[in-house]
């Protein structure tokens, strides 16, 4: 009984970690790698099944002069490897990653990854009109900001993750009406999740989901 008990609090504790999980881009120079964790590194419990659910992936790296590359990122170990160009500024991606069960509803996910490489541009590498939901940094008197914006817009009253730099516990900030946070003034890297559902229900291949959530993370360095 007391195996039994175990081996269910352990499937508890996993899917509840699980929940925690998002994809980010991390890496440095030349290559980016793409891990699905709850912080910036790779976790080697994620099994093969659920990369198969990203197996699609695909990756756009933006140059400061606005050129575009796209890039496919391919399973190596525990992460998802590619080479970058040479210049590269930005690097952003979107993938359906389908419906989960855990929780009360099931809920159709959509993950909307940005990183940030070397110096954060002007515009803080924010995306066009047609994201789904993008998290901007804003860097303003040697603090940084996070603005977050689905389609273009400002998301007021979103809660905001933020592992924030020689910081083991994350950071919870909520947007205000102009869809930002308050400033944090650590220097090194963060990683920013957003999560915001629209309430739209839906059907996939004859599963039916009462919501979409759509999940933004950004990695960025600030010096």
């Amino acid at each position: 009984m007391r195996r039994m008990l175990g081996a269910l609090l352990v499937g508890v504790v996993a899917a509840a970690a699980c929940q925690a999980h998002a994809l980010y881009l991390i890496g440095t120079g030349d290559t980016v790698t793409v891990v699905f964790s709850d912080d910036l590194a790779p976790d080697t419990r994620i099994k093969e099944a659920t990369w198969k659910k990203v197996a699609g992936l695909k990756l756009t790296a933006r140059a400061a002069d606005g050129k575009t590359t796209e890039l496919t990122p391919k399973l190596d170990g525990p992460a998802m490897t590619v080479a970058a160009p040479a210049n590269t500024a930005v690097v952003f991606g979107t993938i359906d990653y389908g419906i989960s069960t855990h929780g009360e509803k099931p809920k159709f996910i959509k993950f909307y990854l940005k990183r940030i490489v070397g110096a954060i541009p002007a515009d803080g590498g924010k995306l066009d009109a047609k994201t789904g939901l993008d998290v901007v940094p804003i860097v303003e008197g040697g603090k940084v900001r996070f603005a977050v914006y689905q389609f273009g817009k400002p998301v007021a009253k979103a809660t905001v993750d933020v592992m924030v730099p020689e910081k083991k516990e994350k950071e919870k900030a909520t947007t205000d009406e102009a869809g930002k946070t308050t400033a944090f003034d650590a220097k090194g890297r963060y990683g920013v999740t957003v999560r915001v559902s629209d309430g739209k229900a839906g059907e996939v291949k004859g599963e039916k989901f009462s919501e979409t959530s759509h999940t933004a993370t950004l990695v960025v360095d600030v010096k």
